[in-house]
């Protein structure tokens, strides 16, 4: 009884916290991760259209082109 006093019973050990098996973890993961990528990737591709400018780019307003010569 004394020896029950001085070191209790412990508990038995829990499984490991990334047990799996069969994978199905790795596998969510695996598809989260590549889904936020791709999100990613859009939205650096949104930015980079935004950014770019074409340099021979016509001219958007009727005041750039009121300096220029009509073809006929």
């Amino acid at each position: 009884m004394i020896n029950n006093v001085l070191s209790p019973p412990r508990p038995g050990a829990s499984p490991p916290v990334f047990d799996d098996p069969r994978g199905r973890r790795r596998r969510i993961m695996t598809a989260v991760g590549i889904g936020v990528c791709f999100l990613c990737l859009c939205v650096l591709a949104v930015f980079a259209s935004l950014l770019y400018a074409a340099p021979n780019a016509p001219s958007t307003s009727p005041a750039e082109a009121a300096h220029t010569t009509p073809r006929r």
